[in-house]
């Protein structure tokens, strides 16, 4: 078994983004569903070496359960295994291990259980890592599948990202205005790094039976400036406006390591003003643009709902559910831009958490509703080849969804969901 190196715990709150032609065990399908007994750990890949990879792990404590086993010390009893695959559906194993991560925790402190493994993966491959986590004090297990791309030194797993704050990795590919970063390259060398800037604002995405045509991404920048690399590998980063941030050692080539910088409080939305623009996809024009020219968006807000809902107390709750959607597509979902706006997001946020979810190495598949039942609903996403992410999915979209569609949005309107929540 190899040693885990187990970083100093410590209290941290934010829950960050994450999530891979064979179909996966159902015991998936509850990756996007928040559910009280379960586990929802996050995961980085950062390619040490030509022949070494880590992966870094992130557990939150309050999702465990803490036991007494000698009876006096409250501890957690987890399990972390890996399974290298030369291929997303292969029965082949590259490397394996497995570490189990013991936290003692008498005060019931909230906290995050970070580490990380060593992994034997060769240059000039490309891996899937299964890696599974397990609960073994309630007797609760997920799993995720990871690709590791050591095809070339340039994309975003030769780089880990750290908060220097705390020297943790980010276990997300967002910082904030004013936050500073430790950027590390796999290698030792002092090299200028190019980063190019993008200031975008994309559009929301198109109903799922819109059958018109996305805009290219345009890849010329806003502006591009040059940062110095030390000697050891290491930079400091503090991104100054919102946007994005694509490093790059070689501009010939589109692969790098790139930032986001949505707003101060993402992936959370409190502010009135931000609770404006999804409500686009359950509005009229005139409606959200009454919302958006409004002087008191707040106001405006809660008047919307409670229309909507009939009265307070329905409206409230409906917020709640409508708004925890958005939170948790922005964990699940953020790509190049803000989860909730994404084609995933879009179809989470109207209907809800799949059922079931298949997966392949490049896409998914969602159902709501019974298994070949002919009134279930399936939705189907491509992975796109993104240099900016490797979490940007497109909607397989079609004339079908429409009634679909329509009826989600008009329970909405009514306050209701299609998946009671």
């Amino acid at each position: 078994m190899k040693k885990i190196a187990l970083y100093t715990l410590f209290i941290f709150f934010s829950i960050s983004c994450g999530s891979s032609k064979k179909m996966v065990n159902k015991g998936q399908n509850t990756t996007y569903k928040k559910e009280v007994y379960t586990i929802h750990p996050q995961f980085v890949v950062f390619n040490i070496s030509d022949t070494l990879s880590e992966l870094h792990f992130k557990i939150a404590s309050k999702e465990l359960l803490y036991t007494r086993p000698d009876g006096i010390n409250f501890s957690s009893n987890v399990l972390v295994s890996y399974r290298l695959m030369p291929s997303f559906d292969s029965r082949e194993i590259v490397d394996s291990s497995s570490v189990r991560v013991v936290d003692e925790n008498n005060t019931a402190s909230d906290k995050n259980l970070i580490g990380k493994i060593n992994i034997h993966a060769l240059a000039h491959h490309t891996y899937y890592l299964r890696v599974t986590v397990a609960d073994l004090n309630r007797n609760i297990t997920v799993s995720n599948v990871l690709p590791i791309e050591k095809v070339n030194d340039l994309n975003r797993q030769n780089f880990i990202v750290k908060s220097k704050a705390t020297d943790v990795p980010l276990f997300c590919n967002y910082t904030k205005t004013g936050e500073e970063v430790s950027i590390k390259y796999k290698a030792k060398i002092g090299v200028n790094v190019y980063v190019r800037y993008y200031n975008r604002n994309f559009p929301l995405a198109a109903p799922p039976f819109s059958l018109s045509e996305a805009e290219p991404f345009k890849y010329k920048p806003d502006s591009t400036f040059v940062l110095q690399m030390s000697a050891e590998g290491n930079l400091n980063f503090t991104a100054t406006r919102k946007g994005f941030y694509h490093f790059q050692l070689d501009t010939t080539k589109r692969d790098g390591l790139t930032l986001f910088n949505f707003s101060e409080l993402f992936p959370d939305v409190k502010k009135a003003e931000d609770m404006v623009n999804p409500l686009r996809f359950i509005t009229s024009k005139q409606e959200y643009d009454d919302l958006t020219y409004s002087t008191n968006k707040k106001v405006s807000v809660e008047k919307f709902w409670i229309n909507c809902a009939g009265n307070q107390d329905k409206a409230r709750e409906a917020i709640r559910k409508y708004y925890t959607r958005i939170q948790d597509a922005n964990l699940y979902f953020t790509s190049y831009l803000e989860g909730w706006k994404t084609d995933r997001g879009m179809i989470f946020l109207i209907f809800g958490a799949p059922t079931s979810i298949y997966r392949t190495a490049i896409s998914e598949s969602w159902n709501y509703g019974e298994e070949n039942n002919i009134n279930s609903l399936q939705f189907s996403f491509t992975k796109v080849l993104n240099p900016f992410t490797d979490n940007d999915y497109t909607l397989e979209r079609s004339v079908v969804y429409k009634q679909s569609w329509y009826t989600s949005v008009d329970n909405w309107r009514q306050g209701r969901t299609y998946l009671q929540d």
